[in-house]
């Protein structure tokens, strides 16, 4: 991502380390959702689950609500980067965008929730879940926002406008440096009606999910 960025950019340390930083705070996030979400099957195997669960509604929300507030794990990885950052350069990562930034993020995370919502579904087939966490903890990311297409040549970059993901995870790193691949207000109207169906994918892999508990009296991996 470096040796891609300082290409990019010339050599301009400032804008090479705003494109590090704010990818790496996607990288950061997302990745928390992820492995709470590999950590399901041990609720599933312990039988924590049938008593959370009264409803797919209620077993969706609580999904989702996990997944948020597994983001949240990361506020210290975060306060971290944000203080190298001011020792090197004696100031706050710039943001050059907020308002797009204000919704990119909060898109982003909306739809890491679901993504992991329904992951965690997937994850509950296996005994052990850590290699498909891991893949999902990379793909997710490289859709856009760990190595924003903007630092790469545009031959390689215009092929991520046909990823859906990449409507939902790039714009953070384009809000924040300023720099887009696409029109920004096509970008996060793209990403909403990601973040729609994600939303909606997810819910079907709950209800999914609880008519097999239902009609089997297990999850899965059990």
């Amino acid at each position: 991502m470096v040796l891609l960025a300082i290409a990019w950019y010339g050599g301009d340390l400032r804008e090479v380390a705003k494109v590090v930083f704010w990818g790496s705070v996607v990288f950061t996030i997302f990745p928390e959702g992820t492995w709470s979400a590999a950590a399901f099957s041990n609720y599933v195997r312990s039988g924590v689950m049938d008593y959370v669960v009264a409803s797919p509604a209620r077993l969706h929300l609580y999904l989702t609500a996990a997944s948020l507030a597994s983001s949240l794990l990361a506020l210290p990885a975060l306060g971290i980067q944000v203080a190298v950052y001011y020792l090197l350069f004696g100031e706050s990562p710039p943001m050059a965008q907020p308002a797009y930034f204000a919704a990119s993020l909060l898109i982003f995370l909306a739809s890491s929730s679901f993504i992991t919502a329904a992951a965690t579904m997937f994850f509950a087939r296996f005994r052990n879940p850590s290699l498909a966490a891991n893949v999902v903890q990379w793909v997710v990311p490289l859709s856009g926002g760990m190595i924003p297409p903007t630092a790469m040549p545009p031959e390689a970059a215009r092929w991520f406008a046909y990823s859906p993901l990449h409507y939902v995870v790039a714009p953070v790193t384009y809000s924040a440096t300023g720099r887009w691949l696409l029109d920004p207000v096509f970008t996060l109207a793209a990403g909403l009606l990601v973040a729609a169906g994600l939303g909606l994918r997810s819910l079907y892999a709950a209800e999914s999910a609880y008519e097999r508990f239902r009609r089997l009296g297990k999850w899965a991996a059990e």
